[in-house]
């Protein structure tokens, strides 16, 4: 078979976004030849090649003439306009590449599930079709929006969806929870998988797995909290905080990192003033993705304080696999999805919401360094199934069974058609 060709389409930037970084350099060093539409950051350029990816970018503009750069993280508003822009833009930049190239496999994420559209013209021209579900659409808007906007987007969402998935070819998921879900609602068990987001080995390399800090907190080194991501409501980091506050009498040398971005960023520096733990909690902002696992590096115990609100429960963190990897113990939400990935013995899990049952964590691990030995074994061994070569190679399996499939399907239409053709004359 010649070379495979593959074509994702994403509304957030590249080399930004993990999840399809991940799964498109997995791709390339396999062998696969992997060409990723996407949104354009100010200061760069409409095409690069990244590690052996090509990166087509596109620009929508704002009235100033700068590039939006990352859709997602835009106002709600907002973001369904450029979302439908750049479905729009994307659509003809794929029909451009695919007509030059003959993509066999078009490979797209949501936000939003339409944007799987964009790929109608190399579907119908020949390719197979990927949407990758990172999100599940109806339960993330029944999350966000409320009173009567939440009445109207969710059945919007929820029907997008259905037509969206029966568009694909194929629906990738990140996840189980997410697959039970869309089972449900109506996806064939067939055309449906996942591919987890394991932490990357080439950015998680194993000269950063430092061993664990397994010593008694002082002034001079405290115990090192951390969680890296999104900061949005649904992401408990208030609960983490005020936990922190809760804890701090009992446990004094203790330190809260929080490394991401997001609307939740003002009113939390707000709340540790209020709090009076400025001191105790440190912010700092996204940077370049071979910088997180430094700071994963530098913490001691990674603490994920999601809400329960039918969203979240579904999610699968990827964090928590690189915590795990990196050999740093866990205090989680008691979730649906983390308890599917991690066994009770391997993460000190929390009532969501509730603050004490944080902070009681929090200082049992502070006191007990043998506890947190324990958990980093545990999740260690959990994450062995779930590790990235194991998910890069089912990614890689199922692009090759997709385009031989496709391939298969073409050459029996050419010679049916050439057979047509034959009898007419």
């Amino acid at each position: 078979m010649s070379v495979i060709r593959v074509c994702a389409i994403t509304c957030d930037c590249y080399p930004d976004d993990p999840t399809v970084r991940r799964i498109a350099e997995a791709a390339a060093r396999s062998g696969y030849e992997y060409h990723v539409i996407c949104s354009i950051n100010e200061g760069e350029t409409s095409y690069a090649f990244v590690n052996g990816v090509h990166v087509h970018r596109i620009r929508i503009s704002t009235r100033k003439g700068k590039p939006l750069g990352r859709i997602s993280a835009m106002p709600f508003g907002m973001t369904i306009v450029a979302w439908m822009l750049f479905s729009l833009l994307a659509f003809k930049k794929a029909a451009q590449l695919h007509f030059r190239l003959k993509f066999d496999v078009m490979h797209v994420h949501n936000l939003p599930d339409f944007l799987v559209f964009a790929a109608l013209i190399p579907k119908w021209l020949g390719a197979s079709v990927i949407l990758h579900i990172q999100d599940v659409t109806p339960e993330l808007m029944a999350a966000k929006a409320k009173g009567i906007f939440r009445s109207i987007t969710v059945p919007l969402a929820k029907c997008q969806e259905r037509i969206s998935t029966a568009f694909a070819d194929h629906v990738l998921t990140v996840g189980w929870p997410f697959e039970q879900v869309l089972l449900k609602r109506g996806v064939a068990r067939e055309k449906l998988s996942s591919v987890l987001n394991s932490a990357d080995p080439n950015i998680f390399r194993v000269e950063k797995r430092t061993e664990p800090f397994l010593g008694e907190p002082t002034a001079e080194r405290p115990l090192i909290l951390m969680y890296h991501g999104t900061c949005a409501e649904r992401n408990g980091l208030d609960i983490a905080i005020r936990a922190v506050a809760k804890a701090h009498t009992a446990a004094p040398y203790l330190l809260l990192r929080l490394h991401g971005s997001g609307q939740a960023v003002p009113y939390l520096k707000r709340l540790a003033e209020t709090l009076n733990v400025t001191n105790q909690v440190v912010f700092s902002s996204h940077g370049p993705l071979e910088k997180l696992a430094d700071f994963v590096e530098q913490g001691d115990v990674g603490i994920i304080p999601y809400r329960s609100d039918g969203f979240m429960d579904l999610v699968l963190p990827t964090k928590a696999y690189e915590y795990a990897w990196m050999r740093r113990p866990m205090i989680a939400s008691s979730t649906v999805a983390i308890q599917a990935m991690f066994r009770p013995s391997s993460i000190r899990l929390c009532e969501p919401s509730n603050v004490d049952s944080f902070a009681e964590a929090i200082i049992d691990l502070y006191y007990h360094p043998e506890k947190r030995a324990i958990l980093v074994a545990g999740a260690e061994q959990d994450y062995m199934n779930y590790r990235w070569e194991l998910m890069a190679e089912r990614y890689c399996q199922l692009l090759a069974s997709l385009a031989l499939q496709r391939r298969q399907k073409n050459k029996v239409e050419s010679e049916s058609h050439s057979s047509l053709k034959a009898n007419s004359l």
